[in-house]
């Protein structure tokens, strides 16, 4: 869900809570002196806040705390207090705010003001999530919801189920989303929401229906939301509704493109620009071109679209991705395809950018969840922290093995430069750090998220689940939990990988029944778009070869999956002749895919590395495939002089 189209509402939810709830405070004035100072810190207040100066702000409202304090004015402390959450929210300081809604929830709880208590719980919910604590922020939800439905309180539990639909959408499990906004709905209708809190639950639930695909529900809803925005108009004014109003018409047009009416939807487009007009906001204009970028783009028009995009561009407001992509897809459409290819670079790069900067908060973030509330989960949660567990400690135990065995190595090589050898370690060793970071968070990352999507699904009391959807649960936390333990052993072959011990070899085999089994393990036959070709020279069909077989099919394989990974249509071939004047044995496994450049010849050998950032793996098939055929006495390199894609030579000597 996009922060600043969050911010769009929540900036209005916030003046209509706090024109509620402050009853007029920004505007009292009393003879006395104490009352004239407060009136006077309000204003002060009032100016930073429109200046953007945060911590002036801040301080001003601590000082009209004291004042309150003071005077004994409960109320007046509770804006106040209030207004300090409101303003770090708005400023996006998480880490502060983090802090400062303990502090709050600690003061409200203390004076029975429950609808300030779990707004300020939400807050801090919403913190999490902005932070990319996604499983705090869901945890965090939980507790409140628990907490709610103790106290028999439906707005907070309505709160509660808003944010746990905001942070299911973002992980992308959209079933779970759509029925936590639409408790949080019933909830807020049966309550008589009207502060505005109603109004950015029908956001997110027309979100998330438009995103699954589901648009008569998403027009159901948002004509619902409309319906409710009309009631607000009366209690809050126009001026402070309109903002709202441009998101819920512009829900309206979603869900009539969606429905192919496009006459409706450009009915309900200039509804948006109208109310859009009232606003004055350059951020809900921005979100008016993109819808009408999105109904160009569904008709056909891609010169419009493309307009209409620029338009977005012109106002200089960063929002997020989408714009650029309905602009690669109107470009493309157009012939533009070259504009288009550079648009989609970018996306992808600053995609990974984003990804890769959140990996370490990330698992940071589930090491310390995945030990918690061991006694209170349930059997299917227990499972996958003991295998989260017991993978980082292999994993961990693998990098310490690693790292040592080359710091002794290197020690026993150069004696006589101690202290240049300690600096090359210190540096090695950070470099294995970050690659192994890197690659085992890109793998593990996807499954621990379902796993732990998935548990919370399960685990929630308020969650209703059929058998068929339990068993599906059930499918997915097996098949993700397969995956992770699949990575703890592709850690165990690194640990072979680096192996000196000489593999024994007593089989006889036929070379090309040898690389038939590896192709049948590498699935060959079952590749949709990959066009497998096995063939042996003449002079090496009579020959056998003194090998170890099981390795030798293992090597092949691991070359063969390689293979496949970079080519995702084409050719994937193995051609066996003999070399070095018929002493040796050639397995050459050559490729159509995207090649590799003859500068990574022999880095591509070394441990993690990967090329494509792009393309799922960890970077070390190809060192264990060297790693065996060395220990047995051959050797595997990359042909440079092949330009039809990528060539490995796996060499081993004839030895009877």
């Amino acid at each position: 869900m996009s922060g600043h189209k969050r911010f769009l509402h929540v900036l209005t939810t916030i003046i209509i809570l706090t024109a509620v709830n402050t009853k007029g405070v920004w505007a009292q004035t009393t003879p006395s002196q104490q009352e004239q100072q407060a009136d006077s810190l309000r204003a002060q207040f009032k100016r930073y806040y429109a200046a953007n100066q945060v911590s002036q702000a801040y301080a001003t409202l601590d000082e009209l705390i004291q004042l309150e304090q003071k005077s004994k004015n409960v109320e007046r402390e509770a804006a106040a207090r209030w207004n300090k959450i409101a303003l770090l929210n708005n400023a996006a300081r998480y880490d502060s705010l983090l802090h400062e809604t303990d502090i709050e929830m600690t003061w409200f709880k203390e004076h029975d003001m429950w609808e300030r208590f779990y707004q300020t719980w939400q807050r801090k919910c919403s913190a999490n999530h902005d932070m990319g604590r996604m499983q705090s922020a869901l945890r965090e939800a939980r507790a409140m919801q628990d907490d709610a439905q103790r106290r028999n309180n439906n707005t907070g539990r309505a709160m509660a189920y808003k944010q746990m639909g905001v942070v299911y959408y973002d992980i992308r499990q959209l079933e779970p989303a759509t029925k936590a906004f639409e408790h949080s709905v019933r909830l807020l209708t049966e309550e008589k929401d009207s502060t505005g809190m109603l109004s950015g639950v029908y956001e997110g639930l027309c979100q998330t229906l438009d995103r699954r695909g589901m648009y008569q529900e998403e027009l159901t809803y948002s004509e619902a939301w409309a319906k409710h925005l009309t009631i607000l108009v009366g209690k809050h004014g126009m001026s402070n509704v309109s903002p709202t109003f441009v998101s819920c018409y512009l829900a309206h047009t979603a869900a009539y493109i969606g429905l192919k009416k496009f006459n409706e939807a450009r009915t309900s487009l200039q509804e948006a620009e109208r109310y859009q007009k009232i606003a004055e906001s350059v951020l809900a204009l921005y979100y008016v071109y993109e819808a009408h970028c999105r109904l160009a783009l569904a008709e056909g028009k891609y010169a419009e679209a493309i307009a209409y995009s620029d338009s977005t561009l012109r106002l200089g407001v960063q929002v997020d991705e989408k714009i650029n992509e309905l602009r690669a897809d109107a470009l493309m459409q157009a012939g533009r395809g070259i504009e288009a290819a550079e648009i989609y670079r970018s996306l992808y790069i600053r995609k990974d950018t984003t990804y890769t900067r959140d990996i370490r908060t990330q698992l940071d973030e589930l090491n310390t969840l995945f030990q918690l509330d061991e006694m209170e989960r349930e059997r299917q949660a227990t499972r996958i922290r003991t295998i989260f567990i017991f993978g980082a400690l292999i994993i961990g135990g693998l990098l310490v093995f690693l790292v040592y065995r080359r710091m002794e190595d290197k020690k026993l090589k150069r004696l006589n430069e101690q202290l240049r050898t300690a600096s090359e370690q210190a540096q090695e060793s950070s470099r294995m750090k970050s690659a192994f970071i890197k690659n085992i968070s890109h793998e593990i990352r996807t499954p621990l998220n379902v796993l732990s999507g998935f548990t919370q699904i399960i685990t929630s009391p308020e969650m209703e689940i059929d058998e068929e959807e339990l068993h599906d649960v059930r499918f997915r936390i097996r098949e993700n939990t397969e995956r992770i333990t699949g990575l703890v052993n592709k850690m165990l072959e690194l640990s072979d990988a680096n192996s000196q011990t000489v593999i024994e070899c007593e089989d006889k085999v036929s070379p090309i029944e040898t690389a038939a089994q590896a192709a049948i393990d590498a699935h060959m036959d079952e590749r949709q778009h990959i066009k497998f070709n096995l063939d042996i020279a003449p002079e090496a069909k009579n020959h056998t070869l003194q090998t170890n077989r099981k390795q030798l099919t293992r090597a092949l394989k691991l070359l063969l999956d390689n293979a496949v990974k970079f080519t995702k249509e084409g050719n994937v071939s193995i051609h066996i002749n003999t070399v070095n004047e018929g002493n040796a044995l050639c397995f050459a496994v050559e490729d159509t895919g995207i090649g590799i450049p003859a500068s990574e010849a022999e880095h591509i050998f070394e441990e993690f590395v990967q090329l494509d950032e792009y393309i799922d793996g960890t970077g070390i098939g190809l060192t264990v495939a060297r790693s065996i055929a060395r220990r047995m006495g051959g050797d595997i390199v990359l042909d440079t002089s092949y330009e039809g894609g990528a060539r490995f030579l796996l060499t081993l000597p004839f030895t009877s």
